[in-house]
Formats: C-alpha cells, structure tokens, sequence
C-alpha cells in the first residue's frame, strides 16, 4: 500500500532546485486522488502547501486520479510501459481545463517524481559519455535552395558518411539535432552516406523569403512532404535513397512506400501507423494548447518527457525536451494537422506496397503510444511482407532519448536492408 507523506513531499518541493522555477506564478489548487484517499496541495505564487488531506475533496483546478494500484505501478523506479506517465496512461484521469493544467504540467511532474525519490530513492539513470575536448563531429551542415509548390525554401541538412543514401526526418515540432548520434556512428558511417534534414520552418531552415508566411496559418501536408522529398532527392542526385522518419516521418515513411512506389529501395518507420483513430480527433482542447497565446513552449517541451522511457538517459531526455522548447508555437501544431489528420493510408492501400521493391520495415518504442494501442501493429498487418518489431526501453523519440537502445535495434534493419537492396 502506497504511503506518501505530502507534508514531506510539500517540502522537499519548495527546497527543491527543480519545482520552483517550473511551478514559477503558479497560483491555484492541486489534488492527488489515490484510490479513494485524496489530497489537495495550494499553489501560492509558485510554491506550495497542504491545503487539504485525508478523504475530503475541496474545491481545485487540476485532479490526477487513478486506483491505488496504478499510483504504485506509476510510482516504480522504472514504472512499465502504460504507467509511465500519467497524462498520456488509461488508468490515470486528469480533470483540467488545459490552460491551467499545460503551463504547471513540468511542475507536476516533478511532484510526481519527488512522490517516486520519497517512496524509493533517485530513479536510475545512464550515464552517457562525451569526446574529449577539441573532438570535431564528422557531420557538416550545408544549406540548399528548393522549389517547392510555388515556393523557394532556403533547407539546411547535415551528411556524413558514404554509401547508401539514408535520409533522416525529424519528429514533429523538431529538426535534425535529433539523429546527431547517429550521424557520428562510425559503424554506419561506412556504409551509408546519412543525410538529416530540416523541415521548412524548423530547426535552421527558416520560414521562406519568398511569400508572406506570416499571413498564412502553417499547416503541414502530405503532398507538401511528398514534393519536398522529390525534389530534395533529385537536388541532391540520390538515387533510391533509403528514408528513415520518427513519428511524423513514421507517418511519411509508409506514404512514401505507397505512394512513390521503387524510389525507395527502402523506408523504415520509426512509431508509424495506418491513420490516427478518431477518438484521437476528439481532443480541440488539447491540440488547442499546443498554439494557445497563454500556454508556452514549455508545455509541448516537457510534455514530450511523457512519451519517453524512463530507461533512457535523463541528459538525453532533457535534451529532446529543449528541442522542442525552441520550435515556433504554430510548427507543432501545423505538423500535428499531417500526423493527426493529412496522414491516412487504408489496410486497402497498404496492402498494394510491393515490399520486394520497397522494403518496409516497422520500429515502434515499446513506451511510445502506438505499439500500447496496436496501431503500429495494424500497418505490419495490413503491409505483406513488412518487418516489425517492439523495441524494449525505447519511447517515442529512440534516435534521440537513448542512441545506444536504438542502435542495437535498427542496425540489424540496416545491414539487412544494404544485403537485400544494394542498388
């Protein structure tokens, strides 16, 4: 039975070097519902109190509440997949108007976590190695003009290596920073010429000069990826490149297979899916917050921790977290509109892939929302011939949260892929 001490956690909170910067102004009532115990914490201009305990519900603008066995298995060291956060969990209700609950969700979060240090000490944490000082990378950045429906966009890609073209995209909201480990893989370097790219409009390949964006709402679609990656290819001379994409690119990923059938000799999905449900759909409030005027960068950079494993190294956590902090708030939502609703491929369609001239292969992290729901699974299904597997202690974002977990996952893909497609 679970036995948090909230006058200890109300402590250790406001003594702690993390809590106060992210419950910063905070002013507003806080209640932890554990089975049927709930207690309710004041927030008074970013610290806080206990307001009130036991089985008595007040009166408070953010609920959290599960049965007592969900807090536990939340409350693990490594909690598994399903209970290790408790936004995006089943078992977990969050009753909150999202513009209270998006700017203190970091906040709560480390409640959450201080709950964790109380009941079972520091969670565990890789420690990660850098080179030595003075170490160059081998990736070099270059930028290339590209016409794309109507528009020329000044794009920014890092390469290395030789080979096989392999072409990296990004997740939602983020840019190339997040394959750096990958790009300095000596192993791969040797086989596979690795090409990351920015997006139009993230990372360092800025809004166009070319039209008035700023008077336009940013929506990213299918047939805008479509043609950036024609004419990407062809400026660059890569001759069926393989294509690799995490979550929006997961998405593009089997798009590609479809709908350029051959250009590819192959493309791997990194937690793709047919089409997002449309109970998924039914959600404005939160899609609205990721735009809304008073919900800021922070909430979309530290709600990403949530679709992380806990396994993976917290300095690599944190820093697929500040990605995010820095994207422009209507990017997030713009790709949000592809990977949300632009992106929908039938079990019909897919089942048309000729995966013996597009090989398709299918890595979804076991801590990422489609391999807990079976979405991943459902395109293995509906693709004949596709490969796919669950990758232990991954989330969401494997090339960037834990490149060590993701290597020993997709370089089997790769060695398979450069034996069965060489040319």
């Amino acid at each position: 039975m679970l036995n948090i001490d909230f006058r200890r956690l109300v402590a250790s909170a406001n003594q702690d070097s993390e809590f106060p910067r992210a419950a910063r102004y905070w002013n507003g009532l806080l209640a932890f519902t554990i089975g049927a115990d709930t207690t309710v914490l004041r927030a008074v201009d970013g610290r806080i109190e206990l307001a009130s305990a036991g089985s008595v519900l007040g009166a408070h603008d953010i609920q959290i509440a599960a049965a007592a066995r969900d807090w536990e298995m939340f409350l693990r060291p490594v909690p598994p997949a399903g209970w290790h956060d408790f936004f995006n969990s089943k078992s977990f209700t969050v009753s909150a108007d999202m513009l209270d609950f998006g700017p203190y969700y970091a906040a709560i979060r480390r409640l959450t976590a201080l709950m964790t240090e109380q009941l079972h000490g520091p969670r565990p944490s890789a420690t990660v190695t850098q080179p030595p000082p003075g170490t160059h990378d081998d990736a070099v950045g270059r930028y290339v003009y590209l016409d794309v429906q109507g528009s020329t966009y000044r794009v920014y890609y890092e390469s290395t290596g030789q080979g096989i073209p392999l072409v990296l995209l990004h997740t939602a909201g983020a840019d190339s920073r997040q394959y750096r480990h990958l790009l300095e893989n000596q192993d791969l370097q040797d086989r596979y010429r690795l090409i990351a790219v920015d997006l139009p409009y993230h990372g360092r390949s800025l809004p166009p000069t070319t039209k008035e964006w700023w008077k336009e709402q940013y929506l990213l679609t299918r047939d805008f990826l479509l043609e950036f990656f024609d004419t990407f290819n062809a400026t660059l001379s890569l001759e069926r490149p393989v294509f690799m994409g995490c979550s929006v690119g997961g998405m593009l990923a089997p798009d590609l297979a479809y709908y350029r059938p051959g250009v590819y000799r192959a493309v791997i999905a990194l937690n793709g899916a047919l089409a997002m449900p449309e109970a998924n759909l039914a959600k404005p409030d939160k899609e609205q917050s990721w735009y809304h005027p008073r919900v800021t960068s922070e909430w979309k950079a530290s709600s990403m921790l949530g679709f992380m494993a806990p396994h993976s190294p917290e300095v690599y956590r944190r820093e697929t977290a500040w990605v995010y902090s820095q994207s422009s708030p209507p990017v997030f939502a713009g790709d949000i509109h592809y990977y949300m609703r632009d992106h929908v491929l039938t079990a019909e369609q897919a089942a048309t892939i000729d995966t013996a001239l597009t090989g398709v292969y299918l890595l979804t992290g076991e801590y990422d929302p489609l391999a807990m729901s079976g979405l991943s699974q459902r395109l293995a299904d509906a693709v004949p011939g596709s490969h796919f597997e669950i990758n232990e202690a991954i989330g969401h974002f494997g090339p960037a949260e834990n490149p060590e977990a993701f290597w020993a996952a997709v370089e089997p893909v790769l060695e398979e892929i450069a034996l069965k497609f060489p040319n």
